[in-house]
């Protein structure tokens, strides 16, 4: 039940909390230990047992049943869980092309919860004295035995060193749970459809005739790390070229389309365009926006622009 609690906070919080802390607490455990946690639940859902014989040289251990101490439950488990990260990381990319956060964190849940669900349905086939239980207080009688017993140099180094090992873990699920984010940007690219349906930066229109739909496609791709909201503005301009410098002779608006894009999405739009500018030398430039766009859009104002040659 506390995994199916963690599983549930951990997934809406990385989902709608819009907060690297909760996210950090709640993140850590879906990462790093539930995984493991789940699949050692499948494999051992009996109670560890066994009969320590206490010699002068050595302390002896028979293994009289099956399962795994608690210990070493909870050390395999972040060791399995580090080692299902990657597997389930290709196995994402390689059936979605670009997943989203959503996609992400619902096949991570959807992989513990099955794992938590059939671990307890074999528990619970067990007999009350064979069943997994998580020792709370038989651990924490012995970590309080432990450092009762010893001196208090030895009594500090143990609380030290215990803290050292909840820090690392804590340190290394941040790490994995909060990403590095560089800088925040927006990408514009201008991109044709091909017959199988895929996008390339290739194959433009050399011409651009009144009438006629075009197949550029205008795409954007959200790095802002925050929903934002573009407005694309389409203009044909005639433009002179003199001692390297080009200058807008006039130009017409073709299309201003707008659209809210969440973080690491893309907007794909090809907007209908219908020119009446005629000639050559012609500039078909898509202008790019966060919020709206200026009456006079133009590229000295635009957050992004590209444009291709064409004839009209």
């Amino acid at each position: 039940m506390a995994g199916f609690v963690i599983l549930l906070g951990a997934s809406m919080s990385v989902l709608y909390v819009d907060s690297v802390l909760v996210r950090a607490l709640f993140g850590i455990p879906l990462l790093i230990f539930l995984p493991g946690y789940a699949l050692l639940l499948v494999l051992f859902p009996h109670k560890y047992t066994d009969t320590r014989v206490s010699r002068s040289s050595a302390l002896t251990v028979n293994r009289n049943g099956p399962g795994v101490t608690f210990v070493e439950r909870v050390v395999l488990a972040f060791g399995i869980s580090l080692a299902l990260i990657p597997l389930l990381g290709i196995f994402i990319l390689s059936v979605f092309s670009q997943p989203s956060t959503i996609t992400i964190v619902g096949i991570f849940a959807a992989v513990i919860g099955a794992g938590l669900f059939i671990g307890e349905y074999r528990r619970q086939r067990l007999t009350k004295t064979e069943q997994y239980t998580i020792p709370f207080r038989s651990w924490y009688t012995s970590f309080a035995e432990s450092v009762s017993n010893q001196n208090d140099s030895n009594r500090v180094l143990t609380v030290a060193l215990a803290f050292v090992v909840v820090l690392s873990v804590v340190g290394l699920g941040f790490a994995l749970t909060v990403p590095n984010y560089g800088e925040s940007y927006s990408s514009l690219s201008l991109v044709t459809q091909q017959s199988d349906g895929e996008f390339v930066a290739a194959g433009y229109p050399e011409t651009l005739s009144s009438g006629e739909t075009t197949e550029i496609y205008a795409s954007v791709t959200n790095y802002e790390r925050e929903q934002t909201r573009y407005t694309l503005v389409v203009q044909l301009q005639r433009v002179e070229t003199s001692s390297g410098s080009v200058s807008v002779v006039e130009y017409e608006e073709l299309a201003r389309v707008s659209q809210d894009v969440a973080p690491g999405e893309s907007w794909t739009v090809s907007p209908e365009l219908t020119p009446e500018m005629t000639g050559s030398e012609l500039r078909l430039v898509y202008l790019l926006y966060k919020g709206d766009a200026p009456a006079d859009a133009g590229t000295d104002s635009a957050y992004r622009s590209t444009y291709i040659w064409v004839n009209n």
